[in-house]
């Protein structure tokens, strides 16, 4: 039912509603703030903990609240996002697109491929967006590299210890490598090799390689490393980016090394793409429709995904 303990602000007539399902750590960090100050956007907030709908609506000034989703559907809504634990995201995202919602939903839409397919088909047959969260796409320092066919791409993301579930070590972290790598080599993925290091019962490191047309890619992650570190490292003709963390780098080229980075007003957010990731899905949103060409690049990120984890889990059975 509707939360009652939060005043109840007007919408504005020309305001796009926008649910958040589930506010957990992710969504209160980086996904709230920047909705909540987006012109034109009314945000409507759905979880079943009271206490955060009482907080969350107090502190970003928000008057409608719901601790179901079926009354947040049938409140009427322009767009929804999904913020809610990966295990429960193809039963969220089904419902919504069901209900001719435009959606948005966190990496991953599901960690087996067969609920990921089902539900890219639901939203061509709905003709309807659905929108993956891939925040790394639209960093600052990332979307401004301009290397049409880059020679060597190596990204690494490394935690201090999280051993980890190879299917959750892929999907709800690795796949941000894979995402990556993918976006910035472009062609077709083939010769994917993948190697394994076992912590206990556990996936502790994991490095993949292929070839995408004349690009060697390499990505790697490490979650028994001792630090939290990332780095992206693009090699074209004669020039080379370096992007630490997605906040600051370096541009090589023969003549030359350019600093790269950001002003110290900047926000975090911006700087790790999330402002311009959820701009664009609010553009998208307004139009509704499913975008063909989208759905098949989340299919294919999620695809290769399913490779490496069947890849990882023969490499440790061998073992």
């Amino acid at each position: 039912m509707p939360c009652t303990t939060i005043c109840s602000l007007k919408r504005k007539s020309n305001a796009m509603r926008i649910g958040l399902i589930g506010l957990g750590d992710i969504a209160q960090k980086a996904y709230l703030p920047v909705i909540a100050n987006f012109s034109g956007v009314t945000p409507v907030l759905c979880t079943r903990n009271p206490e955060a709908l009482t907080l969350l609506g107090s502190k970003y000034r928000i008057g409608e609240c719901y601790q179901d989703v079926n009354d947040l559907i049938k409140s009427g809504l322009d767009a929804a996002m999904v913020h809610s634990s990966t295990e429960s995201h193809a039963e969220m995202v089904t419902r919504l697109l069901e209900a001719g919602i435009p959606t948005f939903v966190d990496k991953p839409i599901s960690y087996h491929l067969e609920d990921t397919k089902r539900i890219i088909d639901l939203s061509v047959t709905k003709d309807t967006l659905l929108f993956v969260g891939f925040n790394r796409r639209y960093a600052p320092l990332i979307s401004a590299i301009n290397e049409p066919s880059p020679v060597q791409l190596f990204l690494r993301k490394n935690r201090p210890y999280l051993p980890g579930d190879p299917r959750v070590f892929i999907y709800d972290d690795f796949i941000h490598v894979i995402d990556t790598l993918r976006y910035l080599s472009f062609g077709k993925v083939e010769d994917l090799q993948t190697w394994a290091y076992r912590e206990g019962n556990q996936l502790g490191a994991v490095q993949v390689q292929w070839r995408s047309e004349n690009t060697l890619v390499t990505g790697s992650m490490n979650r028994v490393s001792g630090a939290d570190e990332e780095t992206l490292d693009v090699y074209g003709q004669q020039q080379h980016w370096q992007i630490k963390r997605l906040a600051q780098g370096e541009y090589h080229t023969p003549e030359e090394t350019s600093q790269l980075g950001f002003n110290d007003w900047q926000a975090t957010l911006h700087k790790r793409g999330f402002v311009d990731m959820l701009s664009h899905f609010v553009q998208q949103a307004k139009v509704k429709k499913a975008q063909q060409e989208q759905l098949e690049d989340i299919l294919a990120t999620h695809a290769l995904c399913d490779q490496v984890l069947n890849q990882v889990e023969t490499n440790l059975a061998n073992k």
